[in-house]
């Protein structure tokens, strides 16, 4: 609404020669309220679905911009048509006067007007009555109020109440005449697009000063920034400097517009200027907030390289990528709300849209997600050897859908990263050492001196070797077997490549080797032993004997259950 602000009483030549040259868009206002509302300030308002006014009056909102879109096309009966008047030369004066002294209120904000039929029921007015502002004089205030009326059967509309009309012209004489009265007359009769002349000269003025001063601006305070960013990127060079450079620009030419703002000598311009000055803004501030979160992922990703952490670099530029777009988004919705438009829509059909794709990318989604997972918490890596479930093989790339394995076959194995995000992976090549883990059969022909001096010399060999980790190494005797003794020898190797450790344990095998042959023994094959003799006759003797004992035992049979061997004599 409009503030408590005290009418301009514009006093000095200098002051009238700068209002004269920054004075910029209010010249093109009258041509967007001819073509039917393209600026911000025409946005469609809630209007009376059953019968609209044709004036747009049916709003508070509608009937304060529509009369003065026609008092600045000097079209003072259709301005009269908003006011709570009968048609009449007094009443075409009352509209000049209510133009001159709207346009003098500063600080007018014609977007905290109501948009709804019905008005701002908050207030502590009667429900028929909305206060537009409130402007104050060395005489003492005067409220600016909309009455809601009905005439004959149509729909109630908003005018400018009669009591506000009345008190106008005293509100008039404390406002001194504008700069138009020092405008030469043949530059106020000459229209183009039905815009006086001397406005569009104003307008190609005040932009340029604008543009000027926004370049002067830069150029003076560019030389600070310069020391924030080569401190923030740890670079000498003025590559991201100029990066920030445009939107900066941007920053101080929006901070102009809201300049001439200020001293637009009309309500309609001072609107104007505040919304391009608001959208500018918020554009150049989404600008920079982009440009800035380059610098800092720039600055992460050199941190990661040299920290060896380069498979995180994907996650990074894909947080990267989320945070701009976000900020691209949300920069969007409020230049839209700076600029008078409407969000509530935009951000349900947003929360909408939302559902609807998570729902039907919910396997992109689950992939996306479980390849963060995988490049954040490292269970595998670029360059590992690894166990996938039976599948065995090197991984090659870890994208954020699938990673790719190049197996044993040389094939390449494309695993989804919702799916290995949750199988058992074996890492080979995160193991810290090697196991060393060999039964040795010796033939049965090795006698315990033998075996002592093997035994002996093999422990020997693993304490003196300084890859063998000594904590847990061990050879010991463990078993007679089908066909041999079985000697184990366990420990750990202190090596982490896996070309490396086949190495060693070649040159620790071909060692205990050395040790069996030069102790006299050798390995031993799977074998068996078979024993070949003559059958011996049958013992008479033996077999009268066992005769005789069963014809004691009175032919008895001999006793099988346990019962029955503790029972017998």
């Amino acid at each position: 609404m409009f503030s408590h602000y005290r009418p301009i009483k514009t006093t000095g030549r200098q002051t009238r020669i700068l209002a004269l040259l920054l004075f910029a868009f209010p010249a093109t206002e009258p041509l967007l309220g001819q073509l039917g509302g393209l600026s911000s300030l025409s946005q469609p308002a809630a209007k009376n679905p059953e019968n609209p006014d044709p004036l747009g009056r049916d709003t508070p909102y509608g009937c304060v911009v529509g009369f003065l879109k026609a008092a600045e096309l000097d079209d003072y009966n259709r301005a009269v048509e908003y006011l709570d008047m009968k048609p009449s030369p007094q009443a075409l004066e009352r509209a000049r006067q209510l133009r001159a002294v709207l346009n003098a209120i500063r600080g007018a904000g014609l977007d905290a007007l109501s948009r709804t039929p019905e008005g701002d029921l908050g207030d502590d007015l009667p429900p028929t009555r909305e206060r537009v502002g409130i402007v104050a004089s060395d005489t003492g205030t005067l409220d600016l109020f909309l009455d809601r009326v009905r005439r004959n059967d149509t729909p109630p509309i908003w005018l400018f109440s009669s009591k506000t009309l009345h008190d106008i012209p005293a509100a008039f004489e404390e406002v001194e005449p504008g700069f138009e009265a020092y405008i030469p007359q043949n530059l106020r009769d000459i229209r183009i697009l039905s815009i006086p002349a001397y406005r569009w000269l104003g307008a190609i003025l005040g932009i340029g000063l604008v543009l000027v001063l926004a370049s002067l601006g830069t150029r003076i305070l560019f030389p600070l920034v310069r020391r924030l960013v080569r401190r923030l990127t740890l670079e000498q060079d003025d590559l991201w400097l100029n990066a920030l450079r445009k939107p900066f620009w941007l920053i101080l030419v929006s901070l102009g517009f809201r300049a001439l703002a200020e001293i637009s000598p009309t309500a309609l311009g001072r609107q104007f200027c505040i919304k391009v000055s608001a959208v500018m803004a918020v554009f150049a501030v989404t600008w920079m907030v982009v440009r800035l979160s380059d610098i800092v992922a720039h600055r992460a990703a050199n941190r990661l390289t040299n920290a060896g952490a380069a498979s995180k670099l994907a996650v990074l530029s894909l947080f990267h990528r989320l945070f701009k777009i976000a900020a691209a988004t949300a920069g969007g919705v409020v230049v839209i709300y700076a600029g008078g438009g409407d969000v509530t829509a935009i951000l349900a059909g947003v929360g909408l849209g939302g559902i609807v794709i998570a729902l039907a990318a919910q396997k992109t989604l689950e992939n996306l997600f479980g390849g963060v997972a995988l490049i954040s918490d490292e269970p595998i890596r670029v360059g590992d050897f690894c166990r996938f479930e039976g599948k065995v093989g090197i991984v090659e790339d870890i994208g954020l859908r699938s990673a790719r394995v190049r197996t044993l076959d040389r094939t390449i194995l494309s695993i989804p990263n919702g799916q290995l995000s949750t199988m058992t992976l074996e890492n080979f090549t995160l193991r810290d050492k090697f196991l060393f883990h060999h039964k040795i059969d010796l033939r049965y022909e090795t006698t315990p001196d033998q075996m002592r001096c093997i035994l002996i010399q093999i422990r020997e060999l693993l304490r003196s070797h300084p890859k063998v980790d000594q904590q847990d190494a061990r050879v010991r005797l463990i078993a007679f077997g089908a066909s041999a003794f079985t000697l184990e020898v366990f420990t750990y190797l202190l090596l982490v490549e896996h070309q490396h450790f086949l190495e060693t344990q070649e040159e620790l095998l071909l060692t205990i080797l050395d040790i069996v042959v030069a102790a006299g023994g050798g390995l031993a094959f799977p074998s068996t032993t078979m024993y070949m003799a003559r059958d011996k006759p049958q013992d008479l003797a033996a077999v009268e004997q066992a005769a005789d004992r069963l014809r004691q035992r009175g032919g008895q049979v001999l006793p099988v259950a346990a019962g029955d061997l503790n029972g017998a004599s």
